[in-house]
C-alpha cells in the first residue's frame, strides 16, 4: 500500500514552521485551523505579532458566521477578537447589530450607552439607520442610552413631530417637520417611506417612483416592499399579497382598502402552494364571480369544463345551460385532450353547422374552426384540404394560402396545383412579400431567370433592402449571362456581369462575377489569361478541391465549354475528404444551381467528377444526421439514386428513423413506387405511423406521398386487405394471389401481421427461408422467389402468423399453389417451429 503523507502533530513541530502554517491557513481563509495554531504558538510565548493575527482570524471568522446567520458564533468570535485586540475595536457596529438580531435587549442597551455622538452620527451610518427604525417601530426605549448630544438625538426629534402630525392628518406639518432632516440623516429613508405612503392611494405611479430610490439593503426596505404592494392592482396586488405573511397581508389590505370578499380570496390563493387544481380554480371563480364580473367567470368556468366536466351541473345552476353550439365545442375539445381527432372533428362540423343555421355572419367562425381542425390533423393531404375550405368561408386568410402554396410546392407531380393556387394568392395579395418570395422561389425551381428577375424587381421595389430578392436577381443576371456566353454574344455577357456586380452583395457575389468574367476571357480573348481568372476565382470561393471541380465543371457544362480544361488547372480531388463544413457548401451549391440553370443531366454530370470523393466522405467521415438529410433530400430532387442510395444507407447504419427508411426504399426503386415490393411498402406504412407518432411530419408526408404512387401503381395491394367490408363476388380477383390467399383478412388482423413481418423479414432471407422449408425441391421454390419476390413476401405472412399464433387458415401448400409451384411432399415438412 502507498505511504500518505501525514501532518505532523502540533506539538511537534518548530515555532518557525507551525507560525508559517498558521499564516498559510489564514492566508487561505481557513480561520478554524489559523485560530487553533495561533492559540498553541501563544501558550509557547507572547508574541504581539501572534495575538495580532489571531485577532483577525477571530473577527474574519465572525464575520464569516454572520454571512450565514449564525449570529450568535459570530457574537462569540467577535468578543474573542476582542480578548486579543486593542480598543478601538473594529467591527463594533457589526457586533450591536448581531445583538439587536439575537433580540438580546439588555445588552443591546449595554453597547450603546458606550457609543460617543461621533460614532453614532459619522462612523456607523447602518446601525445609526436600523437605530432610527427600531426606536420608531419596537424599541423607543433605545433612544435614552443614546448620547443626547448627537445629531441623530435631534434628527430622531424631527421624526416624531412628523409622525404626530402624520397620524393627525397635518400634512404640511409633516412636510415641515420632515425638512428638517438632512440630506446624510440616518433617516433619510424614513423621510422618503413616509412622503410616499401618503402618496400611496392619491397618485401611486409617484409613490412607486419614491419607494424605488429605497436600497435593497436599507432597513426600510421591508417596509417599502409593502407600501410598494400597496400600489398594485387587480391580479398583481392579489399575486404579491399572497406571497405576504397573514400579519402583512392584512396590513395592506387595510392600506390598499379592500373588501373582506376580496382579503378572503387572497386568503385562499395563499393557501395553494402548487399548482392548483382544475376543480379548485372552477370552484373559486364559481364563488368569487362577484368579484370579477359574472360575464368573465362565466367564461373562465366555460373554458375549465373542458379538463373539469364534472363542474358542468354546477356551471347550469349559475348561468344556466349552455347551448348546442358551445356543447360540441366543449366535446370536441375533451376528444382533443385524449387525442381522439375523429370524434373531435366529428363535434367540431356540428359546430359549424350550428352556426351555419344562425346565418351568414358566423362566416369567419366557421374557417377559424376548420383551420384548427387542420392543425390537429397528422395527414398532411387532409390539413391541406381543410385549409381549402377554410377560404370558401374566409378567403383573405394569407397563412392559409402560404400553407397550401407549401404542401403543393415540393413535389413535382404537384407542381401544376402548386401555380393555380399561387395565381390566387398573387391576385389576392399582390403585394405581399412572403407570397412574392415563393413566386420568386418557383420562377428560379423552373429555370425561368427573366420571370425570377421580374418578381425581384417587385419585391426591392417594397422593400429596397431585401437580400433575397437581390441574390434572387444575380442569378438571374447570371443565369443570362451564361445563356449569352453559350451563344457567344460576348458584349452582353459582360453587360450582365456589370448588372450584377452592381448589386453589391458582399464578397463571395464579387468572386462569383469574377469567376464569370473568367469564363468570358477564355471563350472570347486568352484561353490562359481565362484560366488563370477563373482558378483564381474558383480557389477565392471554394477551400476545397472537390467544391472546385464540381463548381468548374457546372459553369463549363452551363456555357459549353470544355470540362476537361477547366478541371485540369485544378488541385486533384479524388482523394479529398469532405469536412462537414465543405460537406454543407457543397449542398448549397447543389441546390443553388438546381434552382438556377442546371438540368439534371448536367447535375449529375458535374457529380460523376467528384463522385468518387464524395463516397469516400461519406464512408470515412461522421457527419451530423441534419447534414446528411440535407444532402438525402437534394439528392432525391435531382434524381441521382446512385449517390442517394450511399447516403441513405450511410444514415441507416446509425439512424433508424423513419425519413431513413423512407430515402433508402426511395432510392432502390429509383424514386418508382411501381418497382416497390410489398413487404417494403408494409415498412413504409408502418414508419409512416412511426413518423406521426414522433411528430415527424416532412417524414410522414414524404412516405404518404410514395404511397400514393404505390397505390396508383397496384390498385388492388393497396387496398390495405379491407377487401373483406365487401361482397364475397367482389373479393374474388384471380389475378392477385395476394388478394386470393389473403384477402378474407380484417385490417386489424393484418396489421398485426404487417408489424411482426416486419421484424421477422431483418433477419430472414429468401435462402434461409427455402432452407427451413426442408424440401426436396428447394432450388425451385428459390428459383420462383427470384422470379416473383411476391412468393416471399406471401411466405412471410404465413410465417408471420405462426410466430403470432395467428389462424389465419392459409397454409405453405396454399401459397406455393397459388404461385403456380409445382409441390412435392417435402413441402408439407415445413416446420412452422424453426420460423420463430
Amino acid at each position: 500500500m502507498p505511504i500518505k503523507n501525514r501532518q505532523m502533530p502540533v506539538s511537534g513541530m518548530a515555532e518557525d514552521s507551525l507560525e508559517q502554517q498558521a499564516l498559510s491557513q489564514a492566508n487561505a481563509g481557513k480561520y478554524k485551523k489559523a485560530i487553533e495554531l495561533y492559540t498553541h504558538l501563544l501558550q509557547s510565548a507572547d508574541n504581539s505579532e501572534w495575538r495580532r493575527q489571531l485577532a483577525y482570524c477571530y473577527l474574519q471568522s465572525a464575520l464569516a458566521f454572520a454571512a450565514k446567520g449564525l449570529y450568535k458564533k459570530a457574537l462569540a468570535s467577535w468578543e474573542n477578537y476582542s480578548q486579543y485586540a486593542q480598543p478601538p475595536y473594529e467591527k463594533y457596529d457589526h457586533y450591536i447589530t448581531w445583538l439587536i438580531k439575537t433580540k438580546d435587549s439588555a445588552r443591546v442597551q449595554s453597547c450603546l450607552a458606550q457609543l460617543s455622538a461621533r460614532q453614532l452620527d459619522k462612523d456607523y451610518p447602518e446601525l445609526a439607520a436600523l437605530l432610527g427604525l427600531l426606536i420608531i417601530a419596537d424599541h423607543p426605549e433605545f433612544q435614552q442610552v443614546l448620547p443626547q448630544d448627537s445629531d441623530f438625538i435631534a434628527h430622531s426629534a424631527s421624526v416624531q413631530t412628523a409622525l404626530q402630525a402624520y397620524q393627525e392628518n397635518n400634512l404640511s406639518g409633516m412636510d415641515e417637520a420632515l425638512k428638517q432632516l438632512p440630506y446624510r440623516s440616518a433617516f433619510r429613508d424614513f423621510r422618503t417611506l413616509l412622503k410616499a405612503a401618503v402618496a400611496v392611494s392619491v397618485t401611486p405611479a409617484e409613490a412607486q417612483a419614491s419607494l424605488a430610490k429605497i436600497p435593497l439593503h436599507s432597513p426600510y426596505a421591508q417596509a417599502a416592499g409593502l407600501l410598494l404592494t400597496c400600489t398594485r392592482k387587480g391580479s398583481a396586488l392579489a399575486r404579491e399579497m399572497a406571497r405576504l405573511n397573514p400579519q402583512q397581508r392584512e396590513l395592506v389590505g387595510e392600506i390598499a382598502g379592500l373588501k373582506q370578499e376580496q382579503f378572503e380570496l387572497i386568503g385562499q390563493l395563499s393557501k395553494q402552494k402548487n399548482d392548483w387544481p382544475d376543480q379548485m380554480k372552477f370552484d373559486l371563480a364559481l364563488h368569487y364571480r362577484s368579484l370579477c364580473g359574472s360575464e368573465l367567470a362565466q367564461r373562465f368556468c366555460l373554458a375549465m369544463l373542458v379538463r373539469h366536466s364534472s363542474g358542468q351541473q354546477d356551471f347550469n345552476s349559475a348561468f344556466g345551460p349552455i347551448g348546442e353550439f358551445e356543447q360540441n365545442r366543449l366535446m370536441a375539445l375533451a376528444c382533443e385532450r385524449e387525442d381522439n381527432s375523429y370524434d373531435a372533428e366529428y363535434h367540431w362540423r356540428q359546430c359549424m353547422e350550428v352556426l351555419a343555421r344562425e346565418g351568414s355572419g358566423n362566416a369567419l367562425k366557421i374557417a377559424l374552426i376548420l383551420r384548427h381542425i387542420a392543425e390537429n390533423q397528422p395527414d398532411a393531404e387532409e390539413k391541406i384540404q381543410l385549409l381549402i375550405e377554410s377560404l370558401e368561408h374566409d378567403p383573405d386568410d394569407q397563412g392559409s394560402y402560404l400553407q397550401i402554396l407549401g404542401y403543393y410546392g415540393q413535389f413535382p407531380d404537384t407542381a401544376g396545383t402548386f401555380k393555380q393556387w399561387l395565381g390566387k394568392a398573387l391576385a389576392r395579395f399582390p403585394r405581399d412579400l412572403d407570397v412574392l418570395t415563393l413566386a420568386l422561389q418557383a420562377a428560379m425551381r423552373d429555370k425561368a431567370p427573366e420571370e425570377a428577375g421580374q418578381y425581384a424587381q417587385k419585391i426591392l421595389a417594397i422593400d429596397p433592402l431585401n437580400t433575397v430578392a437581390k441574390q434572387a436577381l444575380f442569378s438571374s443576371h447570371l443565369a443570362h449571362a451564361r445563356k449569352l456566353l453559350q451563344s457567344r454574344a460576348y458584349p452582353s455577357v459582360e453587360n450582365e456581369i456589370q448588372q450584377a456586380e452592381s448589386l453589391k452583395l458582399g464578397k463571395s457575389y464579387i468572386f462569383q462575377a469574377q469567376l464569370m468574367r473568367g469564363l468570358l476571357v477564355f471563350a472570347s480573348q486568352d484561353k490562359r489569361q481565362g484560366l488563370q481568372h477563373i482558378t483564381e476565382a474558383l480557389s477565392q470561393l471554394n477551400t476545397d478541391p472537390v467544391n472546385m471541380h464540381f463548381q468548374a465543371a457546372m459553369e463549363a457544362l452551363l456555357t459549353g465549354l470544355p470540362v476537361a480544361t477547366l478541371l485540369r488547372e485544378l488541385p486533384p480531388a479524388k482523394d479529398h475528404v469532405l469536412s462537414a463544413q465543405e460537406l454543407a457548401r457543397l449542398v448549397e451549391r447543389l441546390k443553388r444551381y438546381d434552382q438556377e440553370s442546371g438540368t439534371q443531366e448536367q447535375l449529375h454530370k458535374a457529380l460523376e467528377k467528384i463522385k468518387a470523393a464524395l463516397k469516400k466522405s461519406l464512408q470515412q467521415q461522421d457527419y451530423a444526421e441534419n447534414l446528411l438529410l440535407a444532402l438525402c433530400e437534394t439528392l432525391g430532387g435531382i434524381k441521382h439514386f446512385e449517390l442517394l442510395r450511399h447516403c441513405s444507407k450511410r444514415a441507416q447504419s446509425s439512424w433508424q428513423k423513419p425519413v431513413w427508411i423512407y430515402y433508402g426504399i426511395y432510392s432502390e426503386t429509383d424514386g418508382d413506387p411501381e418497382r416497390c415490393s410489398f413487404i417494403d411498402r408494409l415498412r413504409l406504412e408502418d414508419n409512416r405511423e412511426k413518423a406521426r407518432l414522433e411528430k415527424d411530419h416532412r417524414a410522414a408526408m414524404l412516405i404518404g406521398h410514395y404511397l400514393d404512387g404505390y397505390r396508383q401503381a397496384h390498385p388492388v395491394k393497396a387496398m390495405r386487405f379491407l377487401d373483406n367490408l365487401f361482397s364475397s363476388a367482389e373479393q374474388n380477383n384471380p389475378e392477385d394471389p395476394f388478394d386470393k390467399l389473403f384477402g378474407h383478412l380484417s385490417y386489424e388482423t393484418f396489421h398485426k401481421l404487417n408489424k411482426k413481418l416486419a421484424s421477422l423479414s431483418k433477419k430472414t432471407s429468401p435462402e434461409r427461408l427455402v432452407q427451413e422449408l426442408n424440401s426436396a425441391n428447394g432450388d425451385k421454390v428459390l428459383q420462383a422467389i427470384m422470379i416473383n419476390p411476391d412468393l416471399f413476401t406471401a411466405l412471410m405472412v404465413v410465417k408471420a402468423a405462426d410466430a403470432l399464433g395467428i389462424a389465419i387458415n392459409v397454409s405453405v401448400e396454399d401459397v406455393l399453389a397459388c404461385f403456380n409451384v409445382s409441390k412435392k411432399s417435402g413441402f408439407s415438412l415445413f416446420n412452422l417451429g424453426k420460423l420463430l
